[in-house]
């Protein structure tokens, strides 16, 4: 594993095209830190209905799965750049519009859930979109950097923002949060709107169907992609279990509320150590280096199905967020460095689509489990399952060889320098 030169991130810095997109993601992802304790907020307020929040936060997610595939061939079809502008406009009206029912005490349940819907479905056209931008406009010998970058800066924003977010909250309203969310989808366009993006070549022929059709072939043909979507479809089915099991395993301790709150924290800054890890580590072989990073995952579980003590909680959960973080970006740079930016998006939605599908099912699987079993059993299983889809993973000879390819030095604009 060797060491990113500093000059690297120096050189990335001074490029104008990254910059308004990092400043953008910065101004998006602040304010999308501060919704979901908002959101539960102000419709609780409006409702007075824990299955009515049910109902909103699910259309925000129903409408992710349903368009990101289309978002993928969208962004691969259309410019990126005004697909991402586009998101930005719906996710600004959406957020300003619902703070303004909020604040005028007339917000009727539908109404919340046609507009969190459509922020899910910007969300799902902005994705692979951005996924798609870094690679049209940075070097790819720098995009692992830019990609770290960037997870950073929504890692802080998610660690710091639900605690200001509950302050704003108190002080100022449900209403005027979700408001202000909307304004900095409004700055993130604006700075967008700045780029100036290298033109692609000619979009392949053909309706969507086809070109749908042809991203998934992208997948299939390349064993180390459709397997590490695999990978990371049942990763995240066992880690869903932690946000059911780890406090059900800890509700019965001293404190238990205070040690799942350091978990959670630990797991913030875990997910912060392992970005900064990879902008300060370049490993040659990518997804060898990334599977070896998962396995740290599993302590975590297996200590809150066994032995709850806080120390190895927090560090188990420190171990946790590097393992999902830093091979997260690996992945990433992988896509981007090998996959054709003509059908990046493409490969990217279906690799978010896949990656998360059967979350919802791990938080309804894992719960009827603990019911049958119990909580430290279910976990420990889990813990075990995680470990044998990585290597079996391994097993996979495109994974374990796959090398960077960083000869792609300038997009055609990425290269100005200020």
């Amino acid at each position: 594993m060797a060491g990113v030169q500093w000059s690297n991130l120096a050189e990335l810095a001074r490029l104008v095209q990254f910059r308004n997109q990092f400043l953008a993601n910065a101004l998006s992802a602040a304010g999308s830190a501060l919704t979901p304790v908002a959101l539960s907020f102000g419709v609780l307020a409006a409702t007075g209905s824990a299955a009515d929040l049910g109902l909103v936060l699910a259309s925000y997610s129903a409408a992710q799965i349903v368009f990101m595939l289309a978002g993928g061939v969208w962004a691969d079809r259309l410019p990126r750049k005004r697909l991402m502008v586009l998101s930005d406009a719906i996710s600004a009206a959406s957020q300003i519009t619902f703070g303004l029912l909020l604040l005028a005490g007339h917000a009727p349940l539908w109404a919340m859930i046609v507009l969190h819907g459509l922020a899910g479905a910007a969300n799902a056209l902005f994705v692979p979109a951005s996924v798609g931008l870094i690679a049209e406009t940075v070097p790819l010998r720098l995009v692992q950097e830019a990609n770290a970058l960037l997870s950073l800066t929504r890692n802080l924003s998610v660690s710091v923002g639900p605690v200001i977010a509950g302050m704003a909250v108190v002080f100022a309203g449900a209403s005027w949060v979700l408001i202000a969310d909307g304004l900095t989808f409004l700055g993130s366009l604006l700075f967008l709107r700045r780029l100036e993006v290298p033109t692609r070549p000619p979009f392949e022929t053909g309706g969507f169907l086809r070109h749908f059709r042809s991203g998934w072939q992208e997948v299939a043909r390349r064993s180390w992609v459709w397997t590490g979507i695999v990978l990371f479809m049942i990763f995240n089915f066992v880690y869903s279990s932690l946000y059911v099991l780890g406090p059900v395993s800890l509700a019965g301790s001293d404190n238990g509320g205070l040690l799942w709150g350091a978990v959670a924290a630990s797991l913030g800054v875990g997910d912060v150590l392992g970005n900064a890890l990879a902008v300060r580590f370049r490993p040659r072989r990518l997804l060898l280096a990334g599977r070896i990073m998962m396995l740290p995952a599993a302590p975590l579980i297996v200590v809150l199905g066994t032995a709850p003590e806080p120390v190895l909680l927090m560090l188990g959960g420190l171990l946790a967020g590097i393992a999902t973080s830093f091979p997260n970006t690996l992945w990433e740079t992988a896509l981007q460095q090998h996959i054709p930016n003509s059908s990046l998006s493409r490969v990217s939605s279906f690799d978010y689509a896949g990656s998360f599908i059967l979350r919802p099912a791990g938080l309804a699987v894992t719960a009827m489990a603990a019911s049958a079993l119990n909580a430290q059993v279910t976990l420990t299983a889990g813990a075990g399952l995680i470990v044998l889809a990585v290597i079996a993973s391994l097993l996979d000879r495109g994974t374990r060889t796959l090398v960077r390819n960083e000869r792609q030095e300038e997009p055609a604009v990425s290269g100005t320098v200020r």
